[in-house]
């Protein structure tokens, strides 16, 4: 799903609790790292050894064996790369299948009447995906 469509949702979304949203790039951010960190179980899990600046580290920490040895693994989030200047034509970085869940958390920000409808859409969205996509 592009940015643009994703918009499209979001204002369709609130009208008539927020007819005007000033919808920003840190809000697709914000809402694409909610969604990874609700994902987190198992296969979104990964050991990450590139910039700090680039994940959300999560806890806890856990010992893994490897070789024999027990070894502490952190676990990062990776950020999702969304510049300041989105361009509307750019597809979301994140799994089509998740576009909805980010839309809901996105309409929570920007609701003035409905933040926690839109909070729990998300959440079960993601809880949809986590059961049917990453359980399979």
């Amino acid at each position: 799903m592009t940015y643009g469509e994703a918009k499209e949702f979001v204002s369709g979304f609130l009208l008539g609790d927020n007819s005007n949203p000033e919808i920003r790039p840190l809000h697709f951010k914000m809402a694409m790292t909610e969604v990874g960190m609700l994902c987190v179980p198992e296969k979104l899990k990964a050991e990450y050894t590139g910039a700090e600046t680039d994940v959300l580290r999560l806890l806890p920490s856990e010992e893994v064996e490897r070789d024999g040895e027990y070894k502490t693994v952190q676990h990062y989030v990776k950020m999702p790369p969304v510049s300041q200047a989105i361009d509307d034509a750019d597809s979301m970085p994140i799994d089509e299948q998740l576009s909805m869940a980010v839309i809901f958390f996105v309409c929570s920000y920007l609701s003035k009447k409905y933040t926690d409808r839109y909070e729990k859409k998300a959440a079960a969205a993601v809880s949809l995906y986590v059961s049917n996509v990453l359980a399979a």
